[in-house]
C-alpha cells in the first residue's frame, strides 16, 4: 500500500465507489479488476492475470473511470482515482449499511468477454434518442433481427447513436465488434480482420477466399452471439450515380448483407450509412428479420439539452424556433450556438431576426460530401426544389425538367434522394399529392451551389465566347411564373446575387456587354436545347 492510502483501505475504497455509484453497481470484472488497479498494476498486466484480452481490459477500465467522473462530478482516471476517493471520504458520510459489505455487488448488465472496439466512440454526453434507442433495442435483443440499417444524413448523430446502443445491449453479446469503413478496405481485408478476432483457436487458419470467410464468418453467428457494427458504409457506394449501388470491385459487399440478413444464425449486423444500400431496399420489412430505421433531428426537448452544453440557459427566447428551422441538426446547431455565441452574445432572437441563414465551413463540408456523390439528374431536381422555394408535386417536376425526362425515370431518382435523406416527402392527407422538400438548411445550400454554378459558367461562356458552356441557365429558369411571394424570393435569394456576383467581377457596363453578346448567340441558335437561357440572360440584363 502507498503512503498516500494510510487513511484510506481497499474496503473503504469500495464502499465508497458502490455508495456513489448507487443504484448501479460494478460489473463481474470490474469486481475482479480493483484490486488489482489498487495494487498498482497494469491493464496488461490485469489481463494477464484474469485471461482477458488488453484491449478488453482497457475498455472496462474506461467504463469505470467514467462511471466514476459521472459520479463524482470530477475527472476521475487510474492516476488519479484514491485522491478523489480520499477527498469524497472527508466530505460525505458513507451510510451505515454500506460500511458492513465486504463484496463488490455484480452489475446487472454484463459485458461481453469478447470485445473489439478499434472505432468506438465516447457517448458520456448524450441527448434524446429515447425512442429510436427503444426500437432498435426491440429489433435486435427482443425481435433478433439478423440485419438492421441505421440511416441518416451525416452529422445527424447515426454513429453516437449506434455507440450508446452497443453501451446499452452489450451484455445480450458474446462478442461485440465496430469497424468503420471510411477507408473502403476490400471485402476480404474486412473479413479477414473480423474473423481472426472472432477466432478463439490462434493456430486456426482463416480461409484465403471470400466464399470460404463469408461461409466462415456466417458459421461464427450461428455458433456465437455476436453484435457486428459497421460504420461509414456510404463509402464503398457509387457516387455520381443512383444511391445505393456499389463502386467497382466493392459489390460483393452486398453479398455479406444477403447472406447476413437471409441465412438463419443468432447474430445482428447494425450498419451505419448515410445512404441505404440496394439490399436493404430489397431485404427490409417491418416484420422482417432485416430492417431499418431513418434518423430524423433531435426533439425540441432534447435540441436544448444540446444547447445548454454550449452555454445557452435553455429558457431563452426563440430556442424552439432555431431547433425547427435546422430540423434539430446536431451538428448544425453545434455550429450555430457558437455562431450565436460569438456574434450575436447568446441573442437568439437577434439571430433569428436576420434574413438569412447560417451554414457555417463544416456542416457545409458535411453536405458537400452528400452533394458530390448525386447523379446530374439528382442535382438537376435538388436545383428546381432549391429555386421553387416551395414544395413540388411529382408532376411539377416532370414539368420543370422538361420533355427529355419520363416518370419512369424520375420515380428511381427520387427514390434515391430519399435514400439519401436529402429530400422530404409532406403530405397533408392521405387522398392528397404527395410533395417533395428540402429542408431550409439544405435548400440554403443547394442555391448557394446553384448561384456558384451559374455564375462560373457564364464566366466561362464570356471567356471562350461560347453559349455551350451555358448548362444551368439552359436547364433552369432563376425566376419563375409563381405568386408575386415566390417570386420576390426568387429575385432576392437567387438573381440579385448572380447579378452582384457578375457585375463585382467586371463592372456593370463591360459585364452588360457580355451579356447581351451571349443574348445575341442564343437567339441565333433557337432550339428546345437553349431552353430557359434566353429568359435568364433577360433577368439578368433588367
Amino acid at each position: 500500500m502507498n503512503s498516500e492510502d494510510a487513511f484510506l483501505t481497499i474496503n473503504e475504497a469500495i464502499e465508497i465507489i458502490e455508495a456513489a455509484l448507487k443504484p448501479e453497481s460494478l460489473s463481474n470484472v470490474q469486481e475482479d479488476m480493483f484490486p488489482k488497479i489498487w495494487e498498482g498494476r497494469t491493464y496488461e498486466q490485469i489481463a494477464e492475470d484474469l485471461d482477458y484480452q488488453p484491449e478488453y481490459i482497457k475498455y472496462v477500465g474506461f467504463q469505470l473511470w467514467r462511471s466514476l467522473t459521472n459520479a463524482f462530478g470530477e475527472k476521475v482516471t487510474k492516476s488519479n482515482f484514491r485522491a478523489v476517493l480520499r477527498r469524497y471520504k472527508q466530505n460525505v458520510k458513507i451510510p451505515e449499511e454500506d460500511t458492513k459489505k465486504t463484496n463488490l455487488k455484480s452489475s446487472n448488465l454484463q459485458i461481453p468477454k469478447h470485445t473489439n472496439l478499434s472505432e468506438f466512440m465516447d457517448v458520456s454526453v448524450f441527448f434524446g434518442r429515447v425512442d429510436e434507442l427503444d426500437v432498435l433495442s426491440q429489433w435486435i435483443v427482443q425481435d433478433g433481427c439478423r440485419l438492421v440499417a441505421l440511416l441518416g444524413m451525416g452529422g445527424i448523430g447515426k454513429t453516437s447513436l449506434a455507440a450508446k446502443l452497443a453501451e446499452q445491449i452489450q451484455g445480450e453479446f458474446e462478442y461485440l465488434i465496430w469497424r468503420s469503413l471510411r477507408h473502403a478496405p476490400p471485402l476480404l481485408t474486412a473479413l479477414t480482420d473480423i474473423n481472426e478476432f472472432i477466432e478463439s483457436e490462434p493456430e486456426t487458419e482463416i480461409p484465403a477466399t471470400i466464399d470460404a470467410q463469408l461461409s466462415h464468418l456466417l458459421q461464427t453467428l450461428r455458433t456465437h452471439r455476436c453484435l457486428l457494427i459497421l460504420d461509414d458504409w456510404e463509402t464503398i457506394l457509387r457516387d455520381a450515380d443512383i444511391a445505393g449501388y456499389y463502386r467497382q470491385g466493392y459489390e460483393l459487399y452486398g453479398e455479406l448483407l444477403k447472406r447476413v440478413g437471409q441465412e438463419h444464425h443468432q447474430s445482428s449486423l447494425l450498419l451505419l450509412s448515410r445512404e441505404k444500400p440496394i439490399e436493404i431496399a430489397t431485404l427490409a420489412g417491418e416484420s422482417l428479420p432485416v430492417r431499418e430505421l431513418q434518423i430524423k433531428g433531435l426533439k425540441s426537448t432534447y435540441g436544448k439539452q444540446l444547447l445548454v452544453t454550449k452555454g445557452f440557459a435553455g429558457t431563452e427566447n426563440g430556442l424552439d424556433e432555431l431547433i425547427q428551422l435546422y430540423r434539430g441538426h446536431p451538428a448544425a446547431l453545434k455550429i450555430i450556438a457558437t455562431t450565436i455565441k460569438d456574434l450575436f452574445n447568446g441573442n437568439v432572437s437577434e439571430f433569428m431576426g436576420q434574413s438569412s441563414l447560417v451554414i457555417g465551413d463544416i456542416f457545409a463540408n458535411l453536405l458537400d460530401q452528400h452533394f458530390e456523390r448525386l447523379s446530374n439528374l439528382e442535382k438537376a431536381i435538388m436545383y428546381w426544389l432549391a429555386v421553387a422555394r416551395q414544395p413540388l408535386s411529382l408532376a411539377q417536376l416532370k414539368g420543370n425538367l422538361g420533355i427529355g425526362v419520363s416518370s419512369s425515370e424520375l420515380l428511381p431518382v427520387l427514390e434515391s434522394l430519399g435514400r439519401r435523406a436529402l429530400i422530404e416527402k409532406e403530405q397533408a392527407s392521405p387522398n392528397t399529392t404527395i410533395l417533395f422538400a428540402l429542408q431550409p438548411v439544405v435548400m440554403k445550400y443547394v442555391t448557394s451551389i446553384f448561384i456558384e454554378e451559374i455564375f462560373q459558367e457564364i464566366h466561362e461562356a464570356i471567356a471562350t465566347n461560347s453559349v455551350e458552356k451555358l448548362r444551368l441557365l439552359k436547364s433552369h429558369a432563376l425566376v419563375q411564373q409563381e405568386s408575386d411571394k415566390i417570386q420576390a424570393e426568387q429575385v432576392r435569394l437567387i438573381l440579385t446575387r448572380i447579378k452582384e456576383r457578375l457585375y463585382l467581377v467586371m463592372g456593370t457596363k463591360v459585364m452588360e456587354v457580355h451579356l447581351q453578346n451571349l443574348l445575341a448567340q442564343v437567339r441565333e441558335n433557337i432550339s428546345p436545347v437553349m431552353g430557359y437561357a434566353e429568359h435568364n440572360l433577360l433577368l439578368l440584363l433588367e
